[in-house]
């Protein structure tokens, strides 16, 4: 393997999937050990396993965090910081275009049309990534499918918040472990629904009284820039799972607690999100500029990325310490689980908002079918979508 690896090599290669790493966390992902375990060989199989494990213990983008331990491990903090600038710049810079441009021209006939055309599509990638993501972070644990459908069934008909879903199902599912694996070695699924329910209300006060500490400040500083960074900063720092995990939170955030974007804003700026490279987080800049001008594009994309950045940090100090331990690996389990649940969930309150007639659910059947049995890279079908809307709204 290369023992000759500069910080340089290492912001050139990540600016490099910045600009060109389309297809959301799993295929960056791919590319990852494609170009740095097979081509380049800057790591082995077995720390590239080691990574995309490690990705799963801190809350934050599952491509971002592989990037920083890999970058952390090989040559430092200031590799890991040059990493991270690498992945998320190219993608900060052109959604702020996009913004910009959606900012002056989407009331233009055109552009409503081919938005219209590439919203369910959006909504057919995020069904389509969580069920991917399934199965990569399941570990044959019956306990964790449960969970995942609990949690799609209480987010959809309770619309409780995302973070107490994620923190109710990672306490009880440290408490099934417990019983099923220290106490009494049987099943006691039964229990299941009453655990749930119970560390959904302690989380959700666990929640209110750290957020309300948080919201003292915010009240004291004031001004939207303020309240802006406390959300980016919330969803990054207490969203596990991919991505679209902390898209949902934002979309519970900024489209119905504070209202400051329409769902349709929101669904155009998940779509911008998706025809640019890089994380799928990178949504964030659309949102803090739709917010705050280019002020609150910056805010917000530091906001999403940097509590992932510290996370992962702390935890590469200790990780040969933590990675194997047992109610650690039994709080992750029930809270990756209920994040895939979570991405679900986005997706239909998504449609919900979006999908109002039969061409749109036409385009998200077709989307998804596209996805699960052809090869067609996302970025391709989204060209496509773009068409199709144009064609739909002129001839219907």
């Amino acid at each position: 393997m290369n023992k000759q690896i500069t910080n340089f090599d290492i912001f050139k290669y990540f600016l490099y999937i910045g600009l060109t790493g389309f297809g959301g966390p799993l295929a960056i992902i791919q590319y990852f050990y494609r170009d740095l375990v097979q081509t380049r060989k800057w790591m082995t199989e077995e720390e590239f396993r080691n990574y995309f494990g490690y990705a799963q213990i801190a809350p934050g983008p599952l491509a971002f965090q592989v990037a920083l331990y890999f970058s952390y491990f090989k040559k430092g903090f200031f590799a890991a910081v040059l990493a991270a600038i690498g992945l998320f710049l190219p993608s900060y810079i052109i959604v702020l275009i996009f913004s910009l441009f959606y900012a002056s021209f989407r009331d233009i006939t055109v552009i409503k049309w081919m938005l219209y055309g590439i919203g369910p599509l959006v909504i057919g990638i995020i069904f389509h990534s969580g069920l991917n993501l399934s199965k990569n972070v399941f570990k044959g644990e019956y306990i964790q499918y449960i969970i995942f459908f609990l949690s799609i069934i209480v987010s959809i008909f309770f619309k409780v918040y995302i973070i107490y879903l994620i923190f109710a199902a990672a306490f009880s599912s440290l408490v099934f472990f417990i019983v099923r694996d220290k106490i009494i070695k049987k099943n006691v699924i039964s229990f299941f629904p009453l655990i749930i329910f119970f560390f959904t209300n302690i989380s959700a006060q666990f929640h209110n009284s750290i957020f309300a500490l948080v919201n003292s400040v915010k009240d004291g500083l004031r001004g939207k820039i303020t309240e802006l960074a406390v959300v980016f900063l919330k969803a990054g720092a207490l969203t596990y799972g991919s991505g679209f995990v902390i898209v949902g939170v934002l979309r519970q955030e900024v489209v119905e607690k504070l209202s400051w974007l329409t769902p349709a804003e929101f669904l155009d700026g998940i779509a911008f999100g998706q025809i640019t490279p890089g994380p799928v987080v990178i949504t964030s800049t659309f949102i803090g500029y739709l917010i705050s001008g280019v002020p609150g594009s910056v805010v917000a994309t530091i906001g999403v990325f940097l509590p992932t950045f510290i996370f992962v940090m702390i935890i590469s100090q200790i990780i040969n310490r933590i990675k194997d331990n047992f109610y650690l690996q039994s709080l992750l389990k029930g809270a990756n689980a209920a994040s895939i649940g979570a991405i679900l969930s986005t997706g239909y309150f998504l449609s919900v908002d979006a999908i109002t007639d039969i061409p749109g659910i036409i385009i998200l059947a077709a989307s998804i079918a596209l996805l699960f049995f052809t090869k067609i890279k996302p970025y391709y079908l989204i060209i496509v979508a773009a068409v199709s809307g144009i064609l739909i709204k002129y001839y219907i």
